[in-house]
């Protein structure tokens, strides 16, 4: 089985397969494109809170799935056999699971979702 596990919080992806580490990969994690977007120095809570409430938090997240799948992972492939595992703090919000899901649903990836607020695998 293929396993990604992307973690929005440290801006990571490890690419696993049969168990065994294949790939990781580095980018810059959602709560620095928050950060960025609204030039603001608050704790996660309240940083998402700001966006959530300025409407934008679709729009980002979209964006950010696109890069991450479209310069890291290639979903062109994807079986029900490929499990993508968020993890970060942002996932504590229900919804965001939920627009995460519907955004990749959108796009026709097909593959087992799996969301966790922090990092179990570690």
């Amino acid at each position: 089985m293929k396993v990604y596990k992307i973690n929005f919080d440290l801006g990571k992806i490890e690419y696993f397969d049969s168990n065994y580490l294949i790939q990781v990969y580095k980018f810059i994690s959602f709560y620095d494109i928050c950060e960025m977007v609204f030039a603001f120095h608050l704790p996660p809570d309240e940083l998402i809170t700001n966006v959530i409430f300025k409407e934008k938090i679709y729009s980002m997240l979209e964006c950010y799935i696109d890069r991450l799948l479209y310069v890291f992972i290639n979903p062109t492939n994807f079986t029900e056999k490929v499990n993508l595992q968020f993890y970060g703090s942002f996932f504590s919000y229900e919804f965001i699971c939920r627009e995460v899901g519907n955004i990749l649903k959108n796009k026709g990836v097909k593959c087992n979702l799996n969301f966790f607020e922090e990092e179990e695998y570690l």
